[in-house]
């Protein structure tokens, strides 16, 4: 399973798919494990067609290996993942009718999605525009309940800030956090105070950067300086300059931590 796993990490799926089979050909009967981690290979590297055709022999009668959640998490994830991703629109439209079909299926074989399962189903949706079936799974998500979290409201605000509907993207987080499901962060703050940037609301964006920052979050440098600058430019009231030498002390810790990282993280070459 490591070594599956390492070579799907490393772009080599057609290597995991032989030491896969090179395990049943030496008679290690592979478990579900086993299967889930090679189906994430495969489709992390766009091998969708073998990943299907894996998962159809684990549904045969009489298999070993049955699927379990786990499993169709694991296709819906990277379906919504390569599909939100790809510059065309009807290539990421087909990807995403796929995850709902296996969604679907999931249910058929009396599986239950878990709160992974829906977050990965609605962040795709929302991604595709298809926000109206995004709202028709999170109802369904409480109704089971499924307790949403916060990245389940980040995918709603996220997409709210992008179409330029702002408000409807603040009553999301502000409904999390009553509902006691979760904790606005920096990923949730981030897109708001992007879009009312946009929106030419400069004194909403201030409000909301003091906001994160009294929150204990960290905006990003490039979060902070935007506002920080069209504050300034807009002839609006400053950010308070305690709090700007604080996020700025922050944002300069950040960066030391991450260039300290940097040559832990870098792969060994020989």
């Amino acid at each position: 399973t490591d070594v599956i796993r390492a070579l799907g990490e490393e772009g080599l799926p057609r290597q995991a798919l032989a030491a896969f089979h090179r395990a049943r050909q030496l008679r290690c009967s592979p478990d579900a494990q086993c299967y889930n981690t090679l189906l994430a290979a495969l489709c992390r590297n766009g091998r969708f067609k073998e990943a299907r055709f894996l998962l159809d022999q684990m549904e045969r009668p009489g298999a070993r290996c049955r699927p379990d959640s786990y499993t169709y998490t694991v296709l819906i994830s990277w379906y919504c993942r390569i599909g939100a991703g790809t510059g065309c629109r009807k290539a990421a439209r087909r990807r995403i009718y796929e995850a709902g079909r296996l969604f679907r299926r999931m249910g058929e074989k009396g599986l239950e999605p878990d709160v992974v399962t829906y977050n990965c189903y609605i962040n795709g949706l929302c991604k595709t525009y298809r926000v109206e079936r995004a709202h028709e799974v999170f109802d369904e998500m409480v109704k089971k309940g499924c307790m949403p979290n916060r990245v389940t409201y980040n995918s709603f605000v996220r997409y709210y800030s992008a179409v330029n509907k702002v408000d409807k993207a603040i009553e999301w987080m502000r409904e999390m956090v009553a509902r006691g499901h979760g904790v606005a962060t920096s990923s949730t703050y981030t897109p708001l105070i992007h879009s009312l940037y946009e929106s030419g609301r400069i004194g909403d964006a201030r409000r909301f950067m003091i906001e994160m920052a009294e929150s204990g979050h960290l905006p990003r440098e490039h979060t902070y300086k935007l506002v920080k600058d069209a504050t300034e430019e807009a002839d609006e009231e400053a950010l308070p300059a305690e709090l700007c030498h604080s996020i700025e002390d922050g944002i300069k810790e950040r960066f030391q931590h991450v260039m300290r990282m940097k040559p832990i993280m870098r792969p060994v070459t020989r």
